[in-house]
């Protein structure tokens, strides 16, 4: 998943792998039914901000940087993810960002909202690990403003093997539990592995969950090639062959009917 703002033609490397985009499609695609969605984006709740003026509000909406629908003069309802955005603009203010970059900041956490129904997509995917599975999320923003959310281990293969520029680092999990005071959010930080990103790779490829063989092929001592083997049902193979997404089709027959289908996607690394 490449992330670029509107005004930008670089593209910045955060390790995302094909679990990753698998995961996050699959979270919006039934967004009607996405109960976790529809806690984070209810206005229902009383969210209030010790630390931040009404003057300051005013003058962020002004300023473009908040969007809070309101009738008239009423006052302004928060979600979650509003009072998110709201806490991280009070936060990078502090560390003296202009509008320009927060404007590129907010740009860049709108990226694909209109494709997944919500404001912050990526924003509100990883807000619910946060707080469902107590994940370490980081959320980086660079010099021009570009900001990105990524998970803990997300940032360190991130750091290992790519590079990461310098930047400002907010943890989402800090900002979550300073709103929510009465709930135990601390994230769950897991002991540290000396996984190679072959490996990160190859688990991965396993936790996607839908091939019943996965194989390892090694060349040289390292990992060369992954295959998985998924079984379909015998009904789709005219919608599979149209797909295209696969390196090997197995069709099996007895009786003058098909019996068995799998097709066989391989992943050189």
């Amino acid at each position: 998943m490449k992330l670029v703002t509107s005004n930008k033609n670089e593209v910045v490397s955060v390790y995302r792998n094909e679990a990753f985009d698998n995961g996050f499609y699959q979270y919006f695609k039934n967004k009607d039914k996405n109960k976790i969605s529809e806690i984070l984006n209810s206005k229902e709740r009383n969210i209030k901000f010790k630390s931040v003026t009404y003057r300051q509000l005013n003058s962020w909406e002004a300023e473009g940087l908040l969007t809070i629908e309101r009738e008239g003069s009423e006052w302004r309802r928060f979600s979650i993810m509003d009072a998110i955005w709201v806490k991280m603009i009070k936060e990078l203010r502090e560390f003296g960002m202009s509008r320009k970059q927060l404007k590129v900041a907010k740009e860049s956490l709108e990226f694909e909202s209109k494709k997944c129904g919500v404001v912050m997509p990526m924003l509100e995917f990883y807000t619910a690990f946060a707080i469902g599975a107590k994940m370490p999320v980081l959320i980086i923003i660079f010099k021009d403003g570009l900001t990105i959310p990524c998970s803990l281990i997300q940032y360190k293969v991130a750091k290992e093997f790519v590079g990461v520029e310098n930047h400002i680092q907010l943890s989402l999990n800090d900002l979550l539990q300073g709103m929510l005071p009465d709930v135990d959010l601390s994230p769950y930080i897991l002991p540290e592995s000396a996984l190679t990103i072959d490996e990160v790779e190859l688990l991965a490829f396993m936790r996607l969950g839908k091939y019943e063989n996965v194989e390892v092929k090694y060349k040289d001592g390292k990992i060369d090639t992954i295959e998985g083997t998924e079984r379909i049902a015998t009904n789709r193979i005219a919608e599979i062959m149209k797909e295209q997404s696969y390196n090997e089709i197995k069709i099996r027959r007895q009786g003058g009917a098909i019996t068995s289908v799998v097709r066989i996607k391989k992943k050189k690394l």
